[in-house]
Parts: structure tokens; sequence; C-alpha cells
């Protein structure tokens, strides 16, 4: 006898240390920093996770990646977990209905995903306030995130998709 509801349980708590998990390591101070540049390893995460979850799924889990984003960000708390939930719910329909959950999928969608949240950032903390040089900002700070963020993609989609893996065996009992 199986008890699926147990099984649930573990995962989602699985789920989410992972996400703690990852947001601890993006913010120890001086660890992969590049040119004074981080990646957000919960994004990618949660993107990962919404292709392989779905849309439901994949937007509760992007809304938490982005208030973990929000936690230390300038902006009002909030704003990153609406767009990257949005965003995840997105993927997961897109998903679905439309391409395959790959790699390449997963690093074009990290990829315009950090690029539309860097290019909103930026646009609210600094471009509509009409500082001077302020594509110096874009160009040196938020352009290399992206890039950053997209890189380190790869890393994070296989040990979620191992992951999902596990437990979809666990909920078949099936043996490994």
């Amino acid at each position: 006898m199986k008890n699926t509801k147990y099984i649930e349980i573990f995962k989602h708590v699985s789920y989410c240390l992972v996400f703690i998990l990852l947001y601890v390591i993006q913010n120890i101070p001086g660890l992969f920093v590049i040119g004074g540049v981080r990646p957000a390893l919960v994004l990618p995460a949660a993107i990962a996770l919404a292709m392989h979850e779905g849309e439901f799924y994949g937007g509760i889990y992007g809304a938490v990646a982005g208030l973990f984003c929000d936690m230390d960000g300038f902006l009002a708390f909030g704003f990153n977990g609406f767009i990257t939930c949005v965003y995840c719910i997105a993927v997961g329909l897109t998903i679905i209905y439309l391409l395959r959950c790959n790699l390449f999928s997963c690093v074009l969608f990290v990829f315009i995903f950090s690029l539309i949240q860097g290019s909103l950032e930026f646009l609210f903390l600094y471009g509509m306030w009409g500082y001077a040089d302020v594509w110096k900002i874009y160009a040196n700070h938020t352009l290399p995130t992206v890039l950053y963020t997209t890189a380190v993609s790869p890393l994070l989609f296989y040990p979620m998709r191992r992951l999902f893996a596990f437990f979809e065996k666990l909920l078949e009992n099936r043996p490994f």
C-alpha cells in the first residue's frame, strides 16, 4: 500500500528545502562573485521546477523564489514574487502545450526571464529617475547578472529533473 499523501508532503518539503539552500548559497558573501556580480540561483531552479511540475506548482514555487529575491532586493516587497509567479505559470503552460522539457528550453526561459526581470528592476530603480550615464549600470551590472544567471541554469536543471523523477517514481511505486 502506497501512501501518496505523505510522499506529496515529503516532495514539497524537499522542494522548499532546496529553495532555502539555494537562497542561502546565493547570498553567502564572496561566493560565486565574478566582477562584482552574483547569479540568482533560486530563479533558474523555480523555472526548472515549473517546467517539470506544470503551471500550478510552478506558479507557487515561482512566487516563493521571487519572494526570496525580494528579501535582498531594493524594490517593493512582492514585485519579484508576482512577476516570477506569472512567468513560471507561463513556462509551465508553454512546456505543456508548445515546447519540450529540455536543457535548451530551460536556458532560453531563464535568459528571457532574467532579461525581463533585470530590465524592470533597472527601470524602476534607475532608469525612470533620469540619472546621468545610467546606461553604465545596465551594461556593467544588469546584463552581466543576466548572463551569469543564464550560465548557471544548466547546473540547476538536471538536479531539479532528477529530484522530480525521484518523486514520480515514488508516487508510481516502481523500483528504481
